[in-house]
């Protein structure tokens, strides 16, 4: 049977700021999704139209009175969170952008770790009877 951790692999992975930073050749293929680019205007929509059918229902009005209000507010809720996600991933890009120029101006500052093993990072443990 394979390991689950390819240990040779996992002691030889280089722990450095910048490699962390980066993404790597398989970060669309794990990180992404079907659903990632539909959630936020989908949340936009539900949101947008659950307030105000919360709102008529509150005020004792039929369920399907004002649909066309329902509606446009579902649409102006899908967009508003459309554009909020690319908003949202532009600035984290820049952001992550922003880390890596500083740890490649500054490397003196970001010196890899010290590995060390598990058993080294305990106290010797003597029980107390």
């Amino acid at each position: 049977m394979k390991p689950i951790v390819d240990y040779e692999v996992a002691a030889t992975a280089d722990p450095t700021p910048i490699k962390l930073l980066t993404p790597g050749p398989d970060f669309q293929k794990y990180h992404t999704s079907w659903l990632e680019d539909k959630w936020f205007p989908f949340m936009g929509f539900v949101l947008g139209a659950g307030s105000v059918w919360y709102t008529y229902t509150m005020n004792r009005r039929p369920f399907y009175s004002g649909i066309h209000v329902k509606l446009g507010a579902g649409i102006v809720g899908a967009t508003a969170l459309y554009y909020y996600k690319q908003y949202r991933t532009s600035y984290l890009a820049d952001k992550d952008a922003m880390y890596r120029h500083y740890i490649q101006l500054h490397p003196e500052d970001f010196q890899a770790p010290e590995r060390k093993k598990v058993g080294e990072l305990f106290k010797e443990w003597v029980p107390v009877r």
